[in-house]
């Protein structure tokens, strides 16, 4: 009876010794992880669009089926940012956000543009996603308020800054490469800015692809970019491509994230 007890204490203390070993292991092993994830401080980025990025193109029950994600141009935005929706200007405070996007936003009144003018003068970063024809797909039939802006309604704002957005007819095809900053991106149907008479206390330079144009407003910036298809993941994602290289097919959204760094 004795040698029975002594094997079985010793098959206790042998459970007791892995157990402890085991748990030692699970410890170290979340140090090292905790270790390896520095905690991000991600720059507030203020969001107005109509474009179907944080919310699908497919309705509420869309939005709530199980399967629901943002669109992967929100996404990527989202690891560098912290994006803050805005619907309107009524609160809008330059220490809110380091940066405003406005992608394909809605119509604006004329309160609105005179809030986001006079918040760009006092200081305020601003970046503009302006397509004059967009084609980025729907689900909705056009007219439908929920579908995105076709064209962009901005056009007094640009010219108070003295700009005009136009659409050039003079691309063979309606998708395109544009070779900018070192990278390709690649588009349909995108717009030129022209220089416009005007310019009240604005001093706007076109860059010479004619695709973007840079405002230095008051004490703020605006950098303005004549598309807004660009975002669509359908043009730079290239999932085939992604599964063997790991990368983009196009640098579409290395290059809207540059330029935001930029601001």
């Amino acid at each position: 009876m004795a040698v029975i007890f002594n094997n079985a204490d010793s098959r206790a203390r042998l459970l007791i010794g892995l157990l402890l070993v085991l748990g030692l292991v699970l410890l170290l092993s979340g140090l090292r992880y905790l270790q390896s994830e520095p905690v991000v401080d991600r720059r507030p980025l203020g969001l107005m669009t109509t474009l179907p990025l944080q919310w699908s193109d497919g309705g509420i029950e869309a939005d709530l089926s199980d399967n629901a994600e943002p669109h992967p141009a929100y996404v990527r935005l989202q690891q560098e940012y912290e994006i803050i929706p805005i619907d309107d200007f009524a609160a809008l405070d330059k220490k809110s956000f380091g940066v405003l996007l406005l992608a394909q936003p809605r119509a604006l009144g004329p309160s609105d543009l005179v809030e986001l003018d006079a918040w760009v003068r006092v200081g305020g970063h601003l970046m503009v996603l302006a397509d004059p024809a967009l084609q980025w797909g729907s689900l909705y039939p056009l007219g439908d308020k929920r579908r995105p802006l076709f064209t962009s309604m901005l056009s007094p704002l640009f010219s108070h800054w003295g700009l005009e957005l136009v659409l050039p007819l003079t691309d063979e095809k309606p998708v395109v490469l544009r070779d900018v900053d070192g990278g390709t991106i690649r588009t349909q149907t995108p717009g030129e800015w022209l220089m416009k008479a005007g310019g009240e206390g604005a001093a706007c330079t076109i860059e010479p692809a004619r695709l973007v144009a840079r405002c230095k407003i008051g004490k703020g910036k605006a950098l303005l970019v004549a598309d807004a298809d660009l975002l669509d993941s359908v043009y730079w994602e290239g999932i085939g491509v992604r599964a063997i290289t790991g990368h983009d097919e196009f640098a579409n959204l290395v290059w809207v994230n540059a330029l935001l760094s930029s601001l």
